[in-house]
């Protein structure tokens, strides 16, 4: 799938968390930093820092007070149902949290509200509304932007850009021999296979809603039949792709060979979600 159109997927989905969120407010707009607080209600909003707790305050500059619990930007989105003020000097959002769940048979993300976890987001008010959307834009992303994407980890952001450059790592000037490309390149080349695999394990919000499937990565496997370079290819959501990440870098494989010796494949495995050997 080209970037291009993984960049339509992104905004249909996006189109489809605005028009699914609630309208309301909890009074009337009293002033322009409540102005301000209020259009968030209604947009598709996550949590820059993917963090997972439900219960999150930032100071007047949009930096997080304490060390919140990061996760997955799957499980980061956020629902606003309304604004409040907290005395002078706090505006508070409350909300749930909604989960991103990939359809494969339409290629689209889906927003899938976890109704048990009621969100509540404080933030110093800077005391000016311009300021305050400053703040606003430091807590929040609007979608998927740019700026969210590069906070990802490299599995997603190979997702979302395939073309993008790895970091320099031990592959650098080795030939990596694709194992389900076209041409010539491999053809004398005996795939790796897996010596030793780990099971990914379920979330909770993923076991509460039943989510099973599969979650498809791309992986070079090393000469010493190390996994590196994981890209997700088809994801799963729910948080489950980070899951399956890092299970499959704990896997091993006899390396591919070539005329004899060892040598660099990539190739796509698959890692399923069932409930088979899973806590109720």
């Amino acid at each position: 799938m080209t970037h291009r159109k993984k960049a339509a997927i992104v905004l249909v989905w996006m189109v489809g968390w605005v028009a699914g969120f609630g309208q309301s407010t909890s009074g009337p707009v009293a002033d322009a930093e409540m102005a301000a607080a209020s259009l968030l209600v209604g947009r598709a909003l996550f949590l820059r820092g993917f963090y997972l707790n439900n219960e999150l305050t930032y100071d007047a500059a949009g930096k997080v007070r304490g060390e919140p619990q990061v996760g997955d930007w799957t499980l980061s989105a956020v629902n606003v149902l309304k604004v409040a003020r907290r005395g002078t000097g706090e505006i508070e959002l409350d909300g749930v949290r909604a989960a991103a769940r990939y359809n494969p048979d339409n290629h689209e993300f889906e927003r899938h509200v976890l109704k048990d976890e009621k969100i509540q987001v404080v933030v110093a008010d800077p005391g000016d509304a311009t300021r305050l959307e400053a703040v606003f834009a430091e807590v929040f992303s609007v979608g998927i932007d740019p700026e969210m994407q590069r906070a990802m980890p490299d599995y997603w952001r190979h997702y979302f850009n395939p073309a993008l450059a790895w970091p320099q790592d031990a592959l650098d000037g080795q030939t990596v021999y694709p194992m389900d490309g076209p041409g010539d390149l491999s053809k004398d080349v005996i795939a790796p296979k897996v010596d030793h695999r780990v099971e990914a394990k379920f979330g909770d919000p993923a076991l509460r809603d039943k989510v099973k499937g599969s979650v498809e990565l791309r992986v070079v496997v090393d000469a010493s039949g190390v996994p590196r370079r994981v890209a997700i290819v088809r994801p799963l959501g729910y948080g489950l792709d980070a899951s399956a990440v890092e299970a499959v870098e704990k896997w091993r494989f006899a390396p591919g060979m070539k005329g004899g010796s060892p040598v660099a494949t990539s190739m796509v495995v698959e890692q399923q979600f069932s409930f088979a050997n899973q806590r109720p």
